[in-house]
């Protein structure tokens, strides 16, 4: 892409004023040497002026209630993560005190904890998932 075609597509941008200062100067640079930059340039600040007389649509009444649900969203996925976190490192420390315990009370082998162990760590994650589950739809309800 030629500097041509880059500075004639900063045209539109420039005649609404959306152009930071060093691009800006690089627009006022090429209309003074390019007459069809500068006419199309003067057609956008045109129709930029126009647009801006328009009256400004009022918001949908609605659009409160549709930004706190999703805000809310966002906090409850926020800390639905900041939960299974904790959870994490819970059940880690939990793991790692069990698998001392079990060794010395019954002298087993580390790969027979980590079978024993296993099981009710899979069977929580669906009983945890339901629960993060159900305070999702309470909160929804309510």
């Amino acid at each position: 892409m030629t500097a041509h075609e880059s500075l004639q597509e900063m045209l539109a941008l420039s005649a609404a004023g959306l152009l930071e200062p060093s691009e800006e100067r690089q627009v006022r640079d090429h209309i003074r040497e390019c007459p069809d930059c500068a006419a199309r340039l003067s057609e956008f600040a045109d129709l930029s002026a126009v647009l801006r007389s328009l009256p400004t649509p009022p918001p949908s009444p609605d659009l409160a209630m549709r930004t706190q649900a999703r805000l809310a969203e966002s906090a409850d996925r926020r800390q639905a993560t900041l939960f299974a976190a904790g959870s994490a490192v819970l059940a880690w420390t939990l793991a790692l005190g069990t698998a001392y315990v079990y060794r010395v009370l019954t002298g087993g082998s580390l790969l027979a904890w980590v079978l024993w162990s296993t099981v009710p760590a899979l069977m929580a994650i669906p009983v945890t998932a339901g629960l993060v589950r159900d305070r999702r739809l309470e909160r929804i309800v309510s």
